[in-house]
């Protein structure tokens, strides 16, 4: 068996562990093991030389008490494991678990490195006899698994479909139709969604619901050894994707796009889409998800005989430049009042305390949606109200300050997130959204009340940011 390379000494006294079973009792096995430890791997192949290894040991399902074999979780009884190994040569099964444990690991688990190299451990020691099958789901966990060649079945059809989506607020309202379509013409057992982002969300999971409901499944892989995530990443039925939106952040500017259109093209190819053509489906659960307390306190801040104006002037993800300052946004608040505009500061939280006042209460993610699907124009910063503003086919006017329509400039992209329709946007030429005076940006919304700004109903390309289709420059 080779070395693995790169390794610090301490990983060079693990061990590693080999759990034969029966095939029929896979799920149990698998949600046993879970308990006690997630960093494993699933084998199937015949007796290979690792078993025999004078760094392995190995055992059978039947044999065994895992509660006697893990003295807690992640670290393994010495002597109970070396009092319980078999000798791999009398069994027959093709079935096992497999993981790597060093035996004393009190000084180095705390290192932030140390589940990474585990797993690195196991990929690279295990591919000397096995190569990558797919993965195995118990339970909406992910689960991953390698092969012997010969029992590899490449014929075997794909139960399973994964699809990546930008996992933003307004991400989910640009997506919404595309993912939709695209679950209309597939046909899967389980189809999941993945956060491209592959971090934990709360707002994920729960927009995830919102949209599609019953119609995908959620994969739970959040507990995976980052190693086997990220090689399942490069491997799996939805590696295609994956690396496809990882592609749309690193295009030059000739390949530049909005990401709708790059978005569409990974998922569903070159044939055309009204990116907001299942809207509808979306309206109606953002209707239904509502409590009528919401719905009241919503119905509260509108006003029938006034322009009734929302205002998002920071994102708490800030990078970017992505906050107005505090006194163009006081300024702004105090002149739509003296000119009898409804101004609703979408924001329930800010970055200072002097503002909170003007803030809305916290509402449920579908209940801001609705709230700003009562707007006659929505005012803000690179965000999420914007997007969710177009969706509901509302005007509105974008404040930017590192960022542009035509490049994610805090991330060095060249890709558009612009809203895709009845947008105007102001570019600050110093790249500090500070610097866009409350004075231009009422100057707008003026000319708005007054019917004198003009939105075209068409999808705004990035072709038409590009040639500066409704975009001020100050």
């Amino acid at each position: 068996m080779k070395e693995v390379k790169g390794m610090s000494n301490a990983f060079k006294y693990g061990k590693h562990y080999f759990i034969a079973y029966d095939k029929e009792r896979e799920t149990k096995v698998i949600s046993d093991i879970f308990k006690y430890t997630s960093n494993f791997l699933i084998l199937e192949t015949n007796y290979i030389d690792i078993f025999s290894s004078r760094n392995s040991l190995y055992y059978h399902y039947d044999n065994i008490k895992l509660n006697s074999l893990f003295s807690s979780y992640s670290v393994i009884n010495t002597n109970y494991a070396e009092k319980n190994k078999v000798n791999p040569k009398n069994h027959k099964n093709i079935n096992h678990i497999y993981f790597y444990m060093i035996p004393d690991i009190k000084n180095i688990i705390e290192r932030n490195d140390y589940y990474v190299n585990i797993g690195r451990v196991m990929v690279e020691s295990i591919s000397d006899y096995c190569v990558f099958d797919g993965e195995i789901i118990v339970n909406n966990r992910l689960f991953f698994k390698f092969s012997n060649k010969m029992f590899k079945n490449i014929n075997i059809s794909k139960r399973n479909k994964f699809l990546f989506a930008l996992g933003g607020i307004g991400d989910f309202f640009i997506e919404f139709s595309i993912i939709y379509e695209c679950l209309n013409n597939i046909n899967y057992k389980d189809i999941y969604i993945i956060d491209y982002s592959i971090r934990k969300s709360e707002i994920f999971d729960y927009m995830v619901n919102l949209c599609y409901g019953s119609k995908v499944k959620l994969l739970d892989y959040h507990y995976c050894n980052e190693y086997f995530l990220r090689y399942w990443l490069l491997n799996c039925d939805g590696s295609v994707l994956y690396k496809s939106i990882n592609k749309m952040f690193n295009l030059y500017k000739h390949e530049a796009e909005h990401m709708a259109h790059l978005y569409k093209k990974t998922l569903i190819g070159e044939r055309k889409l009204d990116y907001y053509k299942h809207n509808e489906i979306l309206k109606k659960q953002i209707l239904k998800s509502v409590s009528d307390q919401e719905k009241n306190y919503i119905e509260g801040l509108i006003r029938s005989k006034k322009n009734n104006i929302g205002l998002q002037y920071f994102t708490k993800f800030t990078f970017g430049g992505r906050k107005w300052d505090e006194r163009n946004v006081k300024a702004f608040i105090k002149k739509c009042k003296e000119n009898n505009i409804n101004l609703i500061v979408l924001n329930s939280e800010t970055y200072s305390s002097s503002l909170q006042e003007f803030c809305t209460k916290k509402l449920s993610i579908a209940g801001y949606a609705l709230l700003i699907s009562k707007m006659d124009l929505v005012v803000g910063v690179d965000s999420s109200a914007g997007h969710i503003a177009s969706f509901y086919n509302i005007p509105s006017i974008t404040l930017w300050g590192q960022g542009s329509p035509l490049a994610l400039d805090y991330y060095n992209s060249n890709i558009g997130f612009r809203a895709l329709r009845k947008n105007y946007s102001i570019l600050a030429k110093n790249k500090e959204v500070s610097s866009i005076s409350f004075n231009t940006v009422f100057s707008l919304v003026q000319k708005f009340t007054k019917n004198e700004l003009s939105f075209k109903d068409e999808i705004i390309t990035y072709r038409d940011s590009v040639n500066g289709y409704n975009m001020l420059y100050v």
